[in-house]
């Protein structure tokens, strides 16, 4: 690693933010860290997630100067922080660990201006500007009226937002974070994350944040890199990176991923694992949904044993991907086009070979209206009909009524139900 003068200033010229290049580490036996490749630049929040022992911690200990790497270099605001001295690196990274540290007798405003302790001598005090300084950082971490609580005598939360408060006192251009919601309730949950934004933002800090929860990560990170067995699989925007395949590739689990309706970003939704289920015997069932209204009416009838087909749908649609996931006969036709006159036929003739064809109150539009045409024509030739109508057909006609005039001839032939209950029943 590269030489570097002692009192950890910056060089001119020299690239700031954290890099890590081919960085191998571990613990002895096996590496925990093969090979990672990592920047965060300032004014940048970077989201680090993965599964349980995948390298998170680590890669924040080797970062922090805690655990030299076997092989590879560590970049911190453009000094090698393995060079300095432990005062000195302090100046350019500040650490939040997952649990606040014991601190047996001091008061919260004493933990803060600890932080301090890298910008002076060993031989002087706090001034008036560390003073400053500590406030401040009490401040936007929520705990100026805890300045002179024993810390020991905080909650877990209250003391992780000190530990927060020291960091940030600490002054320094690298912020890393180690699972830094733990212990806190939602409210300080999204003060803190704004808090660490805002200094990424304003004060051109680059920060690197562990994360388990993943909503959590999508919402408050601009980057977010995923380890796996101790390597990046992923590196990009929260779109690019969270999505069904990633989950199920890296956390073996089957979750739906939707955009948030507000800022767009993806939004992970856990259940019950869904399984292709086997029909035990009962009558086939129909189901005409759209924009995940039928999901919930498929894995019902499916898991009381009904053979059940479904569509017209839509391509990505979440009741094409639950569908697709229980194993279900189906026919779907591109995403946002309108349905064709062969797939229409195809549905038409689905509904005839059922004992009983489910309409969900989806939205209805000119993309899907067909599959109401479908269904008044299957129910004029006496198929049995159940309309599940939670929400009045004229508040989802975006075809200016001939939706609604469709519904409403359906319901003049079908059973109209208010719940998912009444149509198992």
């Amino acid at each position: 690693m590269g030489r570097s003068v002692p009192d950890g200033s910056r060089a001119p010229g020299a690239p700031a933010g954290l890099r890590l290049r081919a960085v191998t580490a571990g613990y002895g036996g096996a590496p925990v860290l093969r090979g990672v490749d990592l920047t965060v630049r300032p004014r940048e929040v970077v989201g680090l997630i993965g599964p349980n022992g995948s390298g998170k911690t680590t890669l924040v200990r080797v970062a922090s100067r805690a655990l030299r790497p076997r092989s590879g270099s560590v970049d911190v605001a453009g000094r090698d922080p393995y060079v300095l001295s432990a005062r000195h690196a302090a100046r350019l990274v500040a650490v939040v660990p997952q649990d606040a540290p014991a601190t047996l007798g001091f008061t919260a405003l004493e933990v803060v201006l600890m932080g301090r302790s890298a910008h002076l001598s060993p031989w002087g005090g706090g001034g008036p500007e560390d003073y400053r300084r500590a406030r401040e950082a009490m401040e936007a971490a929520g705990v100026h009226h805890l300045a002179d609580r024993d810390v020991d005598r905080l909650s877990g939360g209250e003391r992780q937002r000190v530990v927060l408060a020291q960091a940030l006192c600490q002054d320094a251009p690298v912020l890393l974070l180690d699972e830094p919601t733990t212990h806190l309730d939602p409210g300080h949950v999204v003060a803190i994350l704004e808090v660490v934004r805002t200094l990424a933002r304003d004060r051109d800090r680059a920060v690197l944040a562990v994360f388990h929860d993943l909503n959590l990560a999508s919402a408050s990170c601009d980057r977010l890199v995923a380890l796996d067995g101790g390597r990046i699989v992923a590196d990009g925007p929260p779109d690019e990176v969270i999505t069904r395949s990633f989950l199920h590739e890296a956390y073996g689990v089957e979750a739906d991923v939707y955009p948030h309706a507000v800022t767009g970003r993806p939004v992970v939704v856990l259940g019950p694992p869904l399984r292709p289920f086997r029909a035990r015997g009962l009558p086939r069932a129909h189901v005409v949904g759209g924009a995940g209204r039928g999901a919930p009416v498929m894995r019902a009838l499916a898991e009381a044993g009904y053979e059940v087909t479904a569509g017209v749908l839509h391509a990505t649609d979440t009741d094409a991907v639950v569908a697709e996931r229980l194993n279900l006969e189906r026919i779907t036709v591109p995403p946002f086009s309108e349905i064709d006159a062969q797939a229409a036929q195809e549905c038409v003739a689905m509904m005839r070979r059922a004992a009983v064809v489910v309409v969900c109150d989806a939205p209805y539009g000119p993309g899907n209206l067909a599959n109401l045409e479908a269904a008044v024509r299957a129910a004029e030739e006496g198929v049995a009909v159940v309309l599940l109508e939670q929400v009045p057909a004229r508040e989802r006609d975006f075809t200016g009524g001939r939706a609604t005039e469709l519904w409403e001839r359906l319901a003049g032939r079908a059973r109209v139900v208010r719940s998912f209950e009444e149509v198992l029943a």
